[in-house]
């Protein structure tokens, strides 16, 4: 069978079955335009966030963003230099998908956001999707509304160094309380971390500053008892004088560590007063959002174009793997085996 034979053969194949062919693609193509059609829409949130921070934290060579997120690359951003913490990590992590996922709607009957989220689900899914069963315990439908929200959650830092958040549901009042909620749940996290911080200097610094004056008072109380004891009696003496010198340098000392301590209880104290930073929402998570819904017509061409090529290739599967046979058998022993019968078939 030549190349030209073969064009025959397939053309009186296809002519012969066309009617089949024409079938099958529609059938396929009336398939993914109902999958198209009942495909849920998506509806896509974005948020960027940026840290209000006092102090010195704004100056000329580090920007409040670079407090908070230190370089561009994603896994080493931070909130600040004493914690590192990475901000992408926290956006993700499960505690924040759990807190997201216990907060309560008032405008949706005092509802958690677990539940919320999974009968939208089931009232949004399409023919091809598993109905969701609601868990009978908050810890399982906690755990799995985490598991929801991680799948359409996204974190990342662009390139002007900016927090974008995005996040995609079915529901598009749904996706705006849980954006916000996102939004709320890192912007707490970030303020509590800072005032922990200062607060915690604070308390340190000021037990620093108590526990030196504590010392101080106890080597005045031995100055005095040395005192009493030596009321009648040579003080010039070594036994009474090198005690009495030594208590006296210890003590200057002391004085030396409870100023440097008092400084920077003083310090820690500024800090403690300062430290309210504010988590600025530069995009906030509001209509109109990023729709994406499956177009029924795209899906019907492509439908319609692949069962042409499957129906096709199922009428003349044949015709090809008797063409291979032969220029195999060709190749191999030079001469060509068609016989009257294949002749016949290529034919008809």
């Amino acid at each position: 069978m030549t190349s030209q034979e073969l064009t025959i053969a397939f053309f009186n194949r296809v002519k012969k079955h066309k009617l089949f062919i024409t079938s099958g693609a529609l059938i396929l193509s009336a398939v993914l335009v109902v999958y198209a059609l009942k495909t849920p829409i998506t509806y896509t949130s974005t948020a960027s966030i940026f840290p209000l921070t006092a102090g010195n934290d704004n100056n000329a060579t580090s920007s409040a963003l670079s407090a908070l997120f230190s370089g561009g690359d994603n896994s080493t951003n931070s909130f600040t230099d004493e914690a590192s913490v990475n901000i992408i990590e926290l956006a993700l992590s499960r505690t924040t998908r759990d807190e997201v996922a216990s907060m309560k709607d008032s405008s949706k009957g005092n509802k958690t956001i677990a539940t919320l989220l999974i009968e939208d689900i089931n009232n949004h899914r399409s023919f091809l999707e598993p109905k969701i069963e609601m868990p009978s315990d908050s810890f399982n439908l906690i755990a799995t509304a985490a598991k929801i929200l991680k799948e359409g959650l996204t974190a990342r830092i662009n390139q002007n160094n900016s927090f974008v958040l995005t996040y995609t549901g079915r529901s598009p009042e749904l996706v705006r309380t849980i954006s916000y909620g996102f939004i709320n749940k890192i912007s707490k996290f970030y303020i509590d971390l800072k005032r922990e911080k200062a607060k915690r200097d604070f308390e340190f610094a000021t037990g620093k500053v108590d526990s030196l004056r504590g010392v101080m008072h106890s080597k005045d109380n031995q100055l005095i008892s040395i005192d009493k004891r030596t009321l009648f009696t040579n003080t010039d003496k070594m036994e009474f004088k090198v005690p009495t010198e030594n208590l006296i340098t210890e003590k200057q000392m002391l004085r030396q560590q409870y100023a440097v301590a008092v400084a920077n209880q003083q310090n820690a104290a500024y800090k403690l007063q300062k430290a309210t930073p504010v988590m600025k929402v530069l995009d906030y998570p509001e209509p109109p959002y990023d729709v994406q819904k499956r177009s029924p017509i795209i899906y019907g061409v492509i439908g319609f174009l692949i069962g042409l090529i499957l129906t096709t290739g199922y009428f003349t599967f044949r015709l090809f793997i008797r063409y291979i046979k032969e220029e195999v058998n060709k190749a191999i022993y030079g001469k060509e085996t068609t016989s009257g019968t294949q002749k016949s078939h290529i034919a008809a």
